[in-house]
Parts: structure tokens; sequence; C-alpha cells
């Protein structure tokens, strides 16, 4: 596999490329789960910022009760809606983090400063089942991942199944994958790189409702 690695010491996002993947790995100091607001292009301090975990009902306002599964925002738990297409979840804090079933997500922040839960997708190197509806699905995927001891977000180069998309990612050897609310009009995100705001795909509606961020 043919790897395009762009490093500079001025950026805030390292960049690598395979034919398949585009791998972004955010040099932060602290991550958060951002609730209600997607971080605007003007907070300095955002490195990367994409949507985390699913969205339940077309609200015009803002609930907690409307993300997917309970999960940690500023330290604080908050309760979200059941969501039976969640397997595992995501924390972080105190410099660490935590990949993990569902099951094991924790029922209090317990000095995790962020966390949410999501379709796991590769969990300690083994890829984890993949249901029938969802294999053949299409779409332009992204998922939260460990690289090589890293945290980094990868997503695919072009629309393709999510089958194809978790073979990539086995291929890339990532130790962990977690889900990452994607489709049309919630994959809208972006990222500061060298000083400059790029934008991964275009915003075309305002029922996102959380965003894992990573600030310098």
């Amino acid at each position: 596999m043919t790897l395009l690695i762009l490093h500079n010491s001025c950026y805030a996002i390292n960049v690598e490329t395979t034919a398949d993947l585009n791998v972004y790995y955010p040099e932060y100091t602290r991550i958060d789960l951002v609730c209600g607001q997607m971080p605007k292009t003007t907070q300095k301090d955002v490195e990367f910022c994409c949507e985390a975990a699913f969205t339940g009902e077309l609200l015009n306002e803002f609930k907690h009760l409307n993300i997917a599964d309970n999960h940690i925002c500023n330290g604080e738990m908050k309760k979200g809606y059941q969501c039976r297409a969640n397997t595992g979840g995501f924390v972080w804090g105190k410099g660490k983090w935590k990949f993990m079933r569902k099951a094991d997500f924790p029922a209090a922040a317990n000095g995790w400063n962020m966390g949410f839960c999501q379709l796991l997708i590769i969990h300690n190197g083994e890829t984890r089942p993949i249901g029938s509806k969802m294999r053949k699905s299409r779409t332009i995927y992204r998922a939260l991942c460990e690289k090589d001891g890293k945290l980094c977000v990868i997503e695919s180069k072009k629309v393709l199944t999510y089958e194809d998309f978790v073979k990539y990612l086995k291929d890339f050897k990532v130790k962990h994958a977690l889900y990452l609310d994607m489709g049309s009009g919630w994959n809208h995100a972006w990222y500061r790189n060298n000083g400059k705001v790029v934008v991964l795909h275009p915003k075309t509606h305002n029922y996102c409702t959380n965003w894992i961020t990573f600030y310098k």
C-alpha cells in the first residue's frame, strides 16, 4: 500500500493518505464532545471537529435526549436516548483515552472529560460483526481510530460500501475504530491546517447535535 505523508511543524493536523483513505492526526491537548452548536471556525483553539454520535429526531431545538445513548461533555454525564445500533463507545480525560464495548461505557463521568457511544467497527485489532443491512450501505464513511498509539480520524476518499470501508481500516492496521455519524449533511466537518480552515463537505442542514472536537 502506497502512503503519502504530509508533515509540517507549523501544521495543527498531520495528514496521511492511502489509495482509499484520508487520515487526520490532530495535534491536541484536550478533546471534548461539543453539543448544541458546532464549534465556529473563528475559535482559534479548535483544530478539528466533526459529527460524533447519532442524532435521533430532526428537532428545531437542541436536547441532549436527542443524542444516541448517554454521553459525556465538558466532564458531565448527559442522558441520551437508547440506541440499539450502537455497540461501542469512546472516552477521553486527563490525556488518556479508551475504546470499549457499549456495555462497558461508564455510568458516570468519573473523571472522563468527554465520551459518546457509536457503532464499534474494530476493537483490539479484530473486526466486529457487520449487520447484513449495513454491509452494503454506501456513503463516504468516517471513523475515530487508534493507529500506532495515536488518535486519528479516518475518512474514505469516495463513496463506497461499509463493508469495503471496514476492509480498508483493517488493511491499514488500526487497533480500534469507532463509527462517526456520516451521510448526506452529517458529514460536514472542518479542521485548521497551517493557520487555514479546511472544510470537509458542505453544510446542508442544521440538525447535527454533537461534535468530537480537538483543541490545541
